[in-house]
């Protein structure tokens, strides 16, 4: 059973095929989630107290993931406030939804993630990239990108960010700083950061930061802006909380991304067929964050193989200009070759990915959201199950090729060992 949406989809692999199957390490929480979170922020990082931190502060600002993220908020943002030195009545505090340059989210959406509780107490406002009277510069970076950021970060006494570590495909794990840029950013300062430059970078890769031109920026914006506080979660098999870190933002965010990489790198060998999903909902709402999935198996198949995709994608292809910028080419070389060359445009980045992949092998999408004319449209093949999926990829590599299952698929950091 692979994760699919909100619930699983079943492979069949035929016993005749070699077969490895990849999953992170258990870890034992040793409390519920709000011990943990409230462990954490007891036990800061490099950092103060939020009690500390808080005696002064008038106005408090609380920067979040938005929906596309599961993220655990009706849990760590009550912990977050109870931390306060003092009642938080006597606080004005916003909930800012880093958005980046993805959708706002609705009032029901907000109502799924918060809660009825949280949405009525706390002001919570989506960020808006493209909103320039929303946006204040915080001046030039080294790398002379401009940073604009929400003016809220401005206006807050002390600006807290919350949310978890996970790998990332580009930035090498998210968490941390990525809560500033991109996701309280001008998408100008978004689309100068994800440039066709950075993103060919062999340093731009999943679980690296050294190096890595993404995170440098990232970085340098986090402590232009002055946040002062994260609290960061590690999430288990079933996306419950096993580990959080809180305290300084760069401290606590390395410490964190040092436990995850330890919990989901997994030893494999190279296959002729990688099987793997985007990790259930939300993460496989759309086939714009499927990529992410699609590139973790990439490191995975041998040249030429085949890589099976299974993602419900309930909100069908998501982000329009993605699917525009794939269907702007008649090949997938020459898309590659497009996408990896100067300017930046808003979703490039993720169909520079893609292509670099597509290129080198056949992506198979088993999807009740995106239908077989629009997936070969976006140059991957279809299937309607996984076991055509799977009698697709057999035919292309051999009855008895080798076959490599990754149930959670982004979460998991492959190390592959090649002759």
């Amino acid at each position: 059973m692979l994760p699919y949406g909100r619930g699983t989809i079943e492979l069949n692999v035929p016993g005749r095929c070699p077969c490895q199957a990849l999953a992170q390490k258990e870890f034992e929480a040793g409390g519920s989630a709000a011990e943990i979170v409230k462990e954490a922020l007891r036990n800061p990082i490099g950092s103060p107290g939020l009690g500390e931190l808080t005696k002064t502060a008038g106005k408090i600002l609380i920067i979040t993931n938005d929906n596309t993220r599961p993220m655990h908020s009706r849990v760590t943002i009550p912990a977050i406030t109870g931390a306060f030195h003092f009642p938080e009545d006597r606080y004005e505090i916003a909930v800012l939804v880093a958005t980046g340059l993805h959708r706002p989210m609705t009032k029901e959406e907000m109502q799924e993630q918060f809660g009825e509780e949280l949405c009525r107490k706390y002001r919570i406002v989506n960020h808006s990239a493209t909103d320039t009277e929303s946006l204040v510069s915080f001046g030039k970076m080294s790398t002379g990108n401009e940073l604009f950021l929400n003016r809220l970060v401005l206006e807050s006494d002390l600006v807290i960010a919350e949310g978890f570590i996970e790998p990332h495909f580009f930035a090498g794990f998210s968490g941390g700083r990525k809560s500033i840029l991109p996701g309280v950013a001008g998408a100008s300062t978004i689309l100068a950061n994800h440039k066709p430059e950075h993103i060919a970078s062999h340093k731009a890769r999943q679980a690296v930061l050294e190096g890595n031109p993404l995170h440098g920026e990232l970085v340098e914006a986090a402590r232009m802006s002055g946040l002062a506080f994260i609290l960061n979660a590690a999430y288990g098999k079933g996306k419950e909380i096993v580990k959080a870190f809180a305290g300084d933002p760069f401290e606590a965010h390395l410490e964190g991304c040092r436990f995850v990489e330890g919990m989901l790198s997994v030893d494999c060998e190279p296959a002729d067929i990688v099987v793997t999903s985007n990790n259930g909902y939300p993460l496989d709402r759309n086939l714009y964050q499927a990529v992410k999935g699609i590139d973790t198996a990439s490191k995975i198949v041998k040249e030429g193989g085949v890589i099976i995709m299974a993602a419900r994608c309930e909100d069908g292809v998501g982000h329009g200009r993605f699917e525009e910028l794939i269907r702007s080419s008649d090949t997938v070389r020459g898309l590659y070759e497009e996408m990896s060359k100067p300017p930046s445009e808003m979703d490039k980045w993720q169909v520079q990915m893609l292509a670099r992949v597509l290129a080198r092998n056949k992506v198979i999408l088993v999807s009740g959201g995106v239908g077989r004319e629009t997936a070969e449209g976006l140059f991957f093949a279809y299937a309607d199950t996984m076991d055509d999926a799977m009698e697709m990829a057999l035919a292309d590599t051999g009855r008895c090729a080798s076959v490599c299952v990754v149930p959670d698929g982004p979460v998991i950091i492959p190390k592959v060992c090649r002759a």
